[in-house]
C-alpha cells in the first residue's frame, strides 16, 4: 500500500485516474500489486477503487488510510435530468444495539468511522447494475470532514438513534428522524436481539441521500444555498406552506409574478422556482437549503375548477433493467423508495381548458398562463400505510418485467402508437408506469441490449386519482 502524509496528496494521486474506465484502472492495478485479488461481486467498484493506492480487500476496522486517519467510501453518481448526482446513501457500518448504549459521543464507533472521508466517485449510468462495471467512470474525489460539517446535528442524530435504543424502543427507528445521520435498513432487515430480550430489524449507520446531495451540490458542482433560518421548532415544510398559501392562495398568477416582478413563461421550469424564492426572501440564484437537506420537493400539479388534476405526476425516468436487478429493501434498495418516501410540497395550479380544430378534429388545450390562478398548496409523505402500497405496486411492476414485457404497435390517427402489459394506473391505487420519452425512437437502450426489445424509456407516476385525494384533504 502507497503511504501519503497529507489528504491532499492522497486526492492528487487519485486526480490522475479521473474520468478512466474501472476497466482501465484494473490494468494498473494488475500492474502494480500483483498480491492483490479482485472478486467480481456486487462490491466490485469499490474494490478497484481502494485498490488504486494498494489496498486489498479486507475486514478491518481501522480508517484505510491508517497515517492520516482517512476513511475510503465509494459513493455512485448518476444522471437524472441532465444533473450528475449521488445515486444514494452512503452507509458508514452496522448499528450495534447492544454497544451504542454504553457509548459516549466522543469515543462512539461511528464518530471515528466519519472523522474524514474521501469520497471515491463514479458514475453509474441509468440501466447499468454490478455488472457493467467495467463501463463505470471515475469521477474524482470529494473530502468530508465532521468537524467542518456541522458535527453538533450529526451527534444530535446520533444522541436520537441511541435514546431509542436505550429505551428499547430500536424497532420504531426510523431514518426520517434525523437529519443528516440516518439509521437506514441493512442487509435484508432481520431481526436481531438486544436489551431485554427485545427485537429490532438490524439497521446501518448512514450519511443520508438528500444530505449527500446538497454535499455534492455546494463542494463539486460549486452551487449555492441559502438558509430559511427557521426557529427551531418550526419544520421547514410548514414554514414554506403557510408562506405560499399565506401569498399565492385563492390569486391569479399574473398578480403574483407582477407583485415579485418575475418574466414569467409558462414554458420555462425557473418560473414557479423563482416565485418561490422570492417569495421567501432567497436570492434568484440560490436554492433553499432546508427543503433540499430534508429531501422535500415542491411540485406544481395542474388541476381544473374543482380541484381535479388534469395530469398524472411523473418521477425521474428510469430503465426497466433497474427495476429488474434492484430490490425494495436489501443492500441494493430501490431507487423509487428513495424517492417516494420524501416530503412534497404540492402547489395546485387552476388552469382551464379550451377547444380549437386541427385537421376538422377537436383538440383541448390549457388557457394562456394568465388566466391560471393558485389553489392551496399541500405537504405530502407517505405513511406507513401508503409506503406498504407503494411497495405491494412496485413489486408487482418488477414482477411484470420479470415475467416478460409485451409490446404492440397499433394504429393511431394516420400512424401508430406503442402499448405495452406495464403496471397501468387502472390497476392500481397509487403508482403506474408510462413512457417518460421525448418521442418513440427515444428508447431504454440497456433494456434493449439485454433483451432486443425495443421500448422507450419510462418513469412511475402519481396516479391522477390519488393526487386528487392528496390535495383534495381537509
Amino acid at each position: 500500500m502507497k503511504n501519503f502524509n497529507t489528504v491532499r496528496e492522497l486526492e492528487d494521486f487519485y486526480k490522475k485516474f479521473e474520468n478512466k474506465s474501472l476497466e482501465s484502472i484494473v490494468v494498473f492495478i494488475k500492474n502494480n500489486y500483483h498480491d492483490i485479488t479482485l472478486s467480481t461481486n456486487k462490491g466490485i467498484a469499490g474494490q478497484v477503487l481502494e485498490a488504486i493506492i494498494g489496498n486489498a480487500p479486507n475486514s478491518d476496522p481501522n480508517p484505510d488510510v491508517k497515517n492520516i486517519n482517512v476513511e475510503l467510501k465509494v459513493l455512485p453518481l448518476r444522471k437524472i435530468s441532465n444533473k450528475i448526482q449521488p445515486k444514494e446513501r452512503s452507509k458508514l457500518k452496522s448499528i450495534n444495539y447492544n454497544k451504542i448504549v454504553d457509548e459516549k459521543w466522543k469515543t462512539a464507533e461511528v464518530k471515528k468511522k466519519i472523522e474524514k472521508i474521501l469520497f471515491l466517485l463514479y458514475e453509474q449510468p441509468i440501466g447499468k447494475t454490478y455488472k457493467d462495471w467495467k463501463e463505470f467512470i471515475f469521477k474524482g474525489t470529494l473530502f468530508y470532514e465532521l468537524k467542518n460539517e456541522r458535527e453538533n446535528i450529526v451527534k444530535d442524530d446520533w444522541e436520537g438513534i441511541q435514546y431509542k435504543v436505550k429505551s428499547e424502543t430500536a424497532d420504531q427507528l426510523s431514518e426520517g428522524d434525523s437529519k443528516i445521520l440516518g439509521a437506514s435498513t441493512s442487509g435484508t432487515g432481520k431481526l436481531v436481539k438486544y436489551g431485554n430480550n427485545k427485537e429490532a430489524k438490524q439497521r446501518s449507520y448512514s450519511l443520508k441521500h438528500s444530505y449527500l446531495k446538497v454535499f455534492y451540490n455546494q463542494n463539486k458542482r460549486k452551487i449555492e444555498y441559502s438558509s430559511l433560518n427557521l426557529e427551531e421548532k418550526t419544520t421547514p415544510q410548514d414554514y414554506v406552506l403557510n408562506e405560499l398559501n399565506k401569498e399565492f392562495e385563492n390569486l391569479k398568477l399574473i398578480d403574483i409574478v407582477s407583485k415579485y416582478e418575475v418574466n414569467f413563461s409558462k414554458n420555462a421550469k425557473s418560473g414557479f422556482s423563482l416565485l418561490i424564492n422570492r417569495m421567501l426572501k432567497i436570492d434568484d440564484k440560490k436554492r433553499i437549503l432546508e427543503l433540499e437537506e430534508n429531501g422535500i420537493s415542491i411540485k406544481t400539479i395542474p388541476v381544473s375548477k374543482t380541484n381535479k388534476p388534469w395530469e398524472a405526476m411523473s418521477f425521474p425516468k428510469y430503465s426497466l433493467i433497474d427495476l429488474i436487478e434492484e430490490e425494495w429493501d436489501g443492500e441494493h434498495e430501490a431507487d423509487f423508495k428513495s424517492i417516494i418516501n420524501q416530503g412534497f410540497i404540492f402547489i395546485p395550479v387552476i388552469k382551464e381548458k379550451e377547444k380549437y380544430i386541427v385537421d376538422g378534429k377537436s383538440k383541448y388545450r390549457y388557457k394562456n398562463w394568465k388566466t391560471w390562478e393558485i389553489g392551496k398548496s399541500v405537504y405530502w409523505h407517505p405513511n406507513k400505510l401508503e409506503l406498504s402500497t407503494i411497495k405491494k405496486e412496485w413489486e408487482k411492476a418488477k414482477d411484470i418485467v420479470l415475467n416478460g414485457v409485451e409490446v404492440n404497435n397499433v394504429k393511431y390517427g394516420k400512424g401508430t402508437r406503442q402499448i405495452n402489459n406495464l403496471l397501468k394506473s387502472s390497476d392500481t391505487e397509487i403508482i403506474h408506469i408510462r413512457p417518460h420519452a421525448k418521442n418513440s425512437k427515444d428508447i431504454d437502450k440497456p433494456y434493449f441490449e439485454f433483451s432486443k426489445i425495443k421500448i422507450s424509456w419510462q418513469s412511475f407516476w402519481l396516479n391522477k386519482s390519488f393526487t386528487k385525494k392528496i390535495i383534495n384533504k381537509k
